[in-house]
């Protein structure tokens, strides 16, 4: 069932445009008029965009990095500055690489990393309104908004499939070990004070981070392939191929995040919005940092390593009952996963 969005006013609508004057050799203005658009599924939305161009995606690709690196840049300035001089610590290359991965026992590194990573939210807003694409609501759904209806019914799948996800390999770790060399037991030490910080800016700040990465790896890399493919297995598979590469594990993990982009991105086309995915991110990331707050498996921060087959394992099953579940629940609840919009032709 197709959403159809208010037809946009423009002074030439139905191909009635006002007259111009000029000179008698000069060549006449293009005429156009607005037509509906064929039913769109999520991937094909930039399609609905009013004056949709071919190259207008890939300009928006190209404004994206560069507003993302300009923000990141003058955010990592205004953390790190205050930061260095008011714990009279020598700004050095060593210095930012230790501060570059997330650890619960230094706050300020996950205020670097998970803030640095929303920014990606409004480097993409910038670049619709740059290059014409309208605002950012086309990539939250077919809704052209939040359908927080979904997050909220996509809660309890999604605590259900990480509980699912850690049993397994815990479990096997347990059955084949006995809990040996497990990490269960071995916690590090822990300043409390600072567990406490992290676990706050956690909670705040990995809704955003979560939903940032959706936006850009769900969002508009799907959109930007739709675009130009009409197949949404393009859309599905190379943005979850990049979203696993973008992440410092083992071959395990690895595999485990693209199993997770894979999931999310078929699940956002199925259900025509980002929302089940970024529910699922959020409380998996909850999850994980949580157990570097309290220091579970031994570490307080993000290491590359840590996955094993039985992570793989878990990590499929959970997202096998996940999807299932919220596909099933969409089909029945909803259903709407396409929208029909109103689209410039110009006319010969």
């Amino acid at each position: 069932m197709p959403v159809n969005e208010s037809q946009p006013a423009d002074p030439w609508m139905n191909g009635e445009q006002p007259a111009r004057s000029g000179y008698a050799w000069a060549r006449p203005p293009q005429q156009t008029r607005w037509v509906e658009s064929e039913p769109l599924e999520y991937h094909r939305l930039l399609r609905g965009a009013p004056r949709y161009r071919w190259w207008k995606p890939l300009a928006l690709l190209g404004l994206g990095v560069i507003y993302y690196f300009s923000l990141s840049v003058a955010f990592m300035l205004v953390l790190l500055v205050p930061y260095f001089v008011m714990n009279d610590v020598p700004f050095t290359q060593e210095a930012m690489l230790e501060l570059a991965l997330p650890n619960t026992q230094r706050p300020i590194s996950l205020v670097l990393g998970l803030g640095s990573v929303a920014l990606m939210i409004p480097a993409v807003w910038l670049a619709m309104l740059s290059v014409g694409l309208g605002k950012t609501g086309r990539i939250w759904s077919v809704a052209t908004r939040v359908r927080w209806r979904w997050i909220g019914l996509a809660v309890l799948p999604a605590v259900i499939a990480l509980f699912v996800i850690n049993a397994v390999p815990i479990g096997a770790q347990l059955l084949f070990t006995g809990g040996a060399d497990s990490g269960i037991n071995s916690a590090p030490e822990i300043d409390w004070t600072l567990a406490l910080i992290s676990g706050v800016l956690i909670l705040l700040l990995v809704p955003v981070q979560s939903a940032a990465e959706e936006f850009v790896y769900r969002g508009v890399m799907m959109q930007v392939l739709g675009s130009w493919i009409r197949s949404p297995w393009p859309a599905i598979v190379v943005p979850s191929i990049l979203f696993g590469l973008s992440h410092i594990y083992d071959i395990w993990g690895l595999l485990s995040v693209t199993a997770m982009g894979l999931s999310a991105a078929w699940l956002t086309w199925r259900t025509g919005g980002l929302e089940v995915a970024v529910t699922l991110h959020i409380v998996n990331n909850w999850v994980a940092f949580g157990f570097m707050v309290v220091g579970f498996g031994g570490e307080t921060g993000q290491t590359a390593n840590g996955g094993s087959l039985a992570t793989l394992l878990g990590t499929v099953v959970g997202l096998a009952l996940y999807t299932w579940w919220m596909d099933r629940m969409f089909v029945k609840r909803d259903g709407v996963r396409t929208r029909i919009d109103y689209i410039e032709e110009v006319v010969a």
